[in-house]
């Protein structure tokens, strides 16, 4: 609860500003400078990827399959029919890559489409669409995990055909399902299609869900070097030294943890209202780097102490973390003069 209360109180302050003379900020050698840097407290929001497989997912056949058609749109002198698909037995399989698809017309004859790529691309990373057993696709509801889009495109105005092109009414669609079989399905009879452009035929794509990050590395150990005493109106310089106390090595500059400092009279647990300081920061991670495991990195730091501060005793709080949150914290007593 006091380190709850800490990250509350500390959010009135975060500009920076600049380093005072008397501060003690001299470079140290081998010790990394402080520099007040303005941290990144928004945790990235997840990314939207396609459907993982489980392990071991087989390709779907068509047996497996059932098919509507939930849209159909035209724009450019083209009609764009939406074809949606799901499972209706056995377990999980999935879809990969464009089909081959045939059209016939009322009478079962053949349509002699040339396939084409799609007339406008959807613009996604081509990804097997997961296919789960479920209802069959409901048009007007928007494409759930466990079902797959597909879309297939003609031309629809004889400008873009010589004069004796004729148009053709197409009924049926056939879509040869790459694992095996043929999964047949009625289709919009307008409408009419003209044959000289050929039959757009898009690729399986499944829905796009939230995609959690990777959770971030594990915090280094902190130790802190902090002189005794201090004088009320003068920054008090200490150290913080990271040690990576984990077997994988720790990129700071891949991913730059917060801190944040106080200054709480009396100690942390029963201590009054922290005094102003920096607060949330970025550490000074460009120069660090990587910390190799079982290798340490000093930092230099620097607390502006008030000149309206109150002599006596004082707890110096120093939390990390990532964003907005701090985990990991030491403290040190500090007596004013």
């Amino acid at each position: 609860m006091a380190l709850s209360a800490l990250i509350l109180l500390a959010g009135c302050e975060n500009a920076p500003h600049p380093i005072p003379p008397e501060s003690g900020s001299r470079p140290i050698p081998g010790v990394i400078p402080w520099t007040p840097l303005t941290p990144n407290l928004v945790p990235p929001s997840p990314a939207q990827g396609p459907v993982p497989l489980p392990p071991g997912t087989p390709p779907c056949q068509a047996i497996d399959l059932t098919g509507v058609v939930i849209a159909q749109n035209g724009a450019g002198g083209h009609i764009f029919i939406g074809i949606r698909l799901a499972g209706i037995t056995g377990g999980p399989c999935f879809l990969d890559g464009t089909p081959a698809i045939g059209l016939t017309d009322s009478s079962g004859h053949a349509i002699a489409f040339q396939q084409v790529p799609p007339a406008f691309g959807t613009g996604r990373q081509r990804a097997p669409a997961l296919i789960e057993p479920g209802p069959a696709p409901t048009p007007g509801l928007g494409l759930k995990v466990g079902q797959a889009d597909l879309t297939i495109d003609w031309v629809t105005q004889p400008e873009a055909c010589q004069p004796e092109i004729q148009p053709v009414i197409a009924a049926k669609a056939q879509i040869a399902i790459p694992a095996g079989g043929i999964l047949t399905m009625a289709i919009p009879p307008e409408p009419a299609a003209y044959l000289c452009s050929g039959l757009g035929v898009g690729a399986f794509e499944g829905p796009y869900v939230p995609v959690q990050p990777s959770p971030p590395p594990p915090l280094p150990a902190i130790s802190m070097s902090v002189p005794s005493t201090g004088r009320v109106g003068v920054a008090l310089p200490y150290l913080v030294t990271l040690t990576n106390d984990h077997p994988q090595a720790l990129d700071l500059s891949a991913l730059c943890p917060t801190y944040e400092e106080e200054l709480i009279p009396g100690d942390l647990q029963k201590g009054g209202p922290p005094l102003g300081g920096k607060h949330f920061y970025a550490l000074n991670c460009g120069p660090a780097g990587s910390i190799q495991p079982g290798a340490s990195v000093t930092f230099q730091m620097v607390f502006l102490v008030p000149a309206d501060a109150t002599p006596g005793k004082y707890t110096l709080f120093f939390g990390l973390g990532y964003w907005n949150g701090i985990s990991s914290y030491s403290q040190a007593t500090v007596t004013l003069k």
